[in-house]
């Protein structure tokens, strides 16, 4: 089974395939929690900065090659990943004081948006040998560039109903029941903060999880790691 994973306001969603079929979606409240139900998966890919810097704030490579190729259009949905200790403070003041007092940078109010999951990640793959082997990360913009063979034109800020046609259409030659899937899925989902475009970022990251090895591509190619070990890398599948 293939796990992508993406999170939401209150915790985290996974969808899953098998090579064969469309498997279901779940919520979980915690990232361990779904680790722990999942530890059977293939492959799990998520929505998440995992490798991270300790004390500077140079982009990692991988980040800056995602921007490269989604440019001009999608480039501004990969944040500034923070570095490890900013990442577990409790407060953006605490988290932007610790990245200013160790390194030459500071931290914007969108990259400690998604601190407490990077956070949440960081501390289970650190703890968990067998979760380091099966978690990598992803990113939604990248795998519909790698699907599509271009960035996706349309915002979901700024035209979110252009922006979704524009996604499922990329899925769908991908999967051609993806819409289908999609409406299953919110249906398991009701009664969570999970939104539209959580679903289907989720969706794009399973359709990369699912399938053999040898289709998967890094950003970087050789991607370096942090002090802990983890790996610097966005993960794609070549098409």
């Amino acid at each position: 089974m293939y796990l992508g994973v993406d999170g939401c306001p209150d915790g985290w969603i996974a969808v899953a395939y098998t090579d064969e079929d469309y498997v279901g979606a779940q919520f979980y409240p915690a990232l361990r929690e779904l680790w722990q139900d999942n530890r059977s998966a293939t492959r799990i890919l998520v929505d998440v900065p995992i490798g991270l810097r300790t004390d500077s704030s140079e982009a990692r490579q991988c980040d800056t090659e995602a921007r490269k190729r989604l440019s001009p259009q999608r480039h501004h949905s990969v944040f500034p990943t923070p570095i490890r200790a900013a990442a577990h403070e409790d407060s953006y003041e605490s988290a932007k004081a610790t990245q200013e007092a160790r390194t030459e940078g500071s931290l914007n109010r969108q990259s400690w948006g998604i601190a407490p999951k990077i956070a949440e990640a960081d501390t289970l793959l650190r703890e968990s040998e067998q979760a380091r082997e099966r978690i990598r990360e992803c990113h939604p913009e990248l795998c519909f560039w790698a699907f599509a063979g271009q960035p996706m034109q349309y915002s979901k800020t700024g035209q979110p109903r252009r922006a979704y046609w524009e996604r499922v259409t990329a899925l769908r030659k991908q999967e051609p029941d993806v819409y289908d899937h999609i409406w299953s899925a919110a249906a398991e989902l009701s009664g969570t903060e999970a939104s539209t475009d959580d679903l289907v970022d989720a969706f794009v990251v399973a359709l990369t999880a699912r399938g053999p090895e040898s289709g998967l591509r890094t950003l970087p190619d050789s991607p370096e790691r942090d002090e802990t070990g983890l790996p610097m890398e966005i993960v794609y599948r070549e098409l």
